[in-house]
């Protein structure tokens, strides 16, 4: 039975009750508490307990999840109307305002998705690859021959760097370079499904330090507007974007959409860079296989491309069975504008209604063998990796995903072609309700291959003459 919202206005008993109610609920707060501290946890005792469709009260909130196939697809399907995304993610208001991407009307929406998607299709992919592999070997120069390194940093040092060279312009690096501090205490707001003014010391920061973001950003237009380029990049774009009316786009509102273009990109990326790395030197009998396949499709001398990195399908699998297993998004949200039927169900206007990448992605059905690494199952299976969605699905699907999946695979690939790496810690998930990235500090010990010293192929020594 698929979702679907019911016109009128009868409202009849409290519905949502007859969802299975998920055990260890407490008085008043329900499951609060728990889900705030440990909200895998939570989710993983709801569908031990219940199976695909089960409910959890917060603090008098209710909050059904949908596991099952049928109705997760409807759930990322509904429009605006009906299962509203703005209203589940009161934060994004909060650091980007009204009118920005969904949280704006329906029509600017889509003016600002149009926006987008030309900065991560076709051309412009090859030309963040160049910045992508720039940076990289940069980092690989700074490391030098062997060391240690603490993960989630690196990745997110790295990340920013990348992001702000593909979408502002290498010119404005240095404005940034020492500033992800800055953009980690303004995503310090970020409170999923619950007022974000809960921690109001920590919504003040947020706020300063989005000012802060604010002025570097509106430098950056001004001087790109100043300085315009033949050919123009997405600040360039911004600068010169108008109404459906002709009215130019005021800078207030391009700056939001630059910062939270950074934001999207950089909480993403780097948390899944990181979970990949991880995931891979957890597995250390996979390195081989990939080194041969670099070996096979990559030149040690000439420049990565997408073609050539296309070819690297076994470092594919690998990254999709990261994702599969560590997705960052362990919820996806959203909630009944009106009155919705559910799996059967009644659900009441302002209802959370959520579904998990993090649990379907190891469910058997879905998965075999879900809890086994096994980069294999993509060959098995080549539908397979069209059923993840770490990066959501349906109408709200992350535009940015391609450039994602590429930048970590590049970061990756040469990486493992220069470093023989072997973690120090443990990764560990964050806990609480967040993005689960992974706990710093995560050390990683590094040391330089003895074939990237001398300039041969992965895997393969170079002998002197």
């Amino acid at each position: 039975m698929p979702i679907t919202p019911i016109r009128g206005t009868d409202r009849g008993s409290d519905p949502a009750a007859a969802v299975p109610l998920v055990s260890g609920a407490l008085p008043l707060v329900g499951h609060l508490p728990a889900f705030m501290s440990d909200t895998v946890s939570v989710l993983e005792r709801g569908y031990a307990e219940h199976g695909q469709l089960f409910r959890l009260e917060l603090a008098g909130t209710s909050m059904v999840v949908v596991l099952d196939p049928e109705h997760r697809k409807e759930l990322l399907l509904q429009p605006e109307t009906a299962l509203s995304i703005s209203a589940a993610y009161p934060f994004l208001r909060s650091m980007f305002g009204t009118g920005f991407y969904f949280m704006a009307e329906e029509e600017e929406y889509r003016r600002q998705r149009e926006l987008f998607m030309p900065v991560f299709h076709g051309g412009p992919l090859r030309t963040y690859l160049g910045v992508m592999e720039r940076r990289t070997r940069e980092l690989i120069a700074q490391l030098g021959d062997e060391g240690e390194l603490e993960l989630v940093r690196t990745c997110g040092e790295l990340n920013l760097r990348v992001i702000v060279d593909c979408f502002f312009g290498e010119e404005f690096g240095p404005l940034f370079a020492d500033d992800l501090e800055l953009f980690e205490t303004f995503s310090g707001n970020v409170s999923f499904l619950l007022p974000p003014g809960l921690h109001p010391v920590r919504t003040w920061r947020s706020r300063v330090a989005r000012r802060h973001l604010q002025r570097l950003t509106l430098r950056c237009l001004a001087q790109r507007r100043a300085h315009p380029l033949p050919a123009p990049d997405f600040l360039q774009s911004l600068t010169e974007s108008r109404y459906r009316d002709g009215t130019p786009v005021p800078d207030s509102a391009s700056v939001h959409q630059a910062l939270g273009l950074v934001w999207a990109a950089g909480e993403t990326t780097a948390g899944q860079l990181a979970w990949a790395l991880a995931d891979l030197l957890r597995r250390p009998e996979h390195h081989p296989a990939l080194l041969a396949e670099q070996h096979r499709h990559l030149s040690p001398d000439a420049p990565l491309t997408v073609e050539n990195l296309h070819r690297l399908t076994r470092m594919d699998h690998v990254l999709y069975e990261s994702e599969r297993l560590n997705p960052l998004a362990v919820l996806i949200a959203r909630k009944t504008v009106r009155d919705t039927v559910v799996g059967g169900h009644r659900l009441r206007r302002g209802t959370f209604v959520l579904t998990s990448p993090y649990l379907v992605h190891r469910m058997p059905d879905e998965f075999p063998d879900p809890h086994a690494f096994r980069p294999e199952r993509y060959v098995e299976d080549p539908k397979a990796a069209q059923r993840l969605f770490g990066f959501g699905s349906g109408i709200h699907r992350c535009l940015g995903r391609r450039f994602s999946r590429l930048e970590i695979k590049t970061c990756l690939t040469l990486l493992l072609r220069h470093y023989e790496m072997e973690l120090i810690d443990v990764p560990r998930p964050v806990a609480r309700l967040a993005p689960r990235a992974v706990t710093a500090p995560c050390r990683i010990r590094f040391r330089r291959r003895p074939e990237a010293a001398s300039g041969g192929r992965p895997g393969q020594p170079r002998t002197g003459s």
